[in-house]
């Protein structure tokens, strides 16, 4: 497919997606929980810890920006600050229990309105829907990092 094609197919599938899967994920959010918090807290719990480097470059974002969201997370008792056992210089951070907890709580009761989403859908298009989604995630994971 030519990527004006491909380009125009992404734009027109876009106020769908926002519909459907981005605006009611911002609505699910309980207050004080962005976006990012929440995507930083899924990294961290995939990679037990991370530096402020490594979270910047996984969340694409400059580092600076990267220190007041860890701090807002640190606050929110989210995530803890854990020294390196390699280098002392490093500080890595890591989701506490109530982050845990507050991923397991968003996804067993707020995403419930997925659960309506999908459960409206014919087998054909729930079965076609998830082969999609295994597509864009098997395609973004090997694309580049951009900054």
């Amino acid at each position: 497919m030519q990527t004006d094609a491909l380009q125009d197919l992404l734009f027109a599938v876009m106020p769908q997606w926002y519909c459907h899967i981005a605006k009611p994920f911002k609505q699910m959010m309980h207050s004080g929980v962005s976006l990012d918090m929440y995507y930083c807290i899924r990294i961290l719990q995939q990679v037990d810890t991370a530096s402020m480097t490594e979270l910047a470059r996984r969340m694409r974002m400059p580092k600076q920006r990267m220190t007041k969201l860890a701090d807002q997370l640190i606050e929110m008792r989210f995530v803890e600050r854990v020294p390196d056992p390699d280098d002392r210089r490093i500080v890595r951070l890591r989701c506490t229990e109530n982050a845990r907890e507050y991923v397991d709580r968003f996804l067993s009761k707020d995403a419930a309105e997925y659960r309506a989403l999908f459960d409206g859908m014919c087998e054909a298009d729930r079965r076609d829907f998830g082969d999609a989604l295994q597509t864009l995630q098997r395609i973004f994971a090997k694309l580049p990092d951009r900054e």
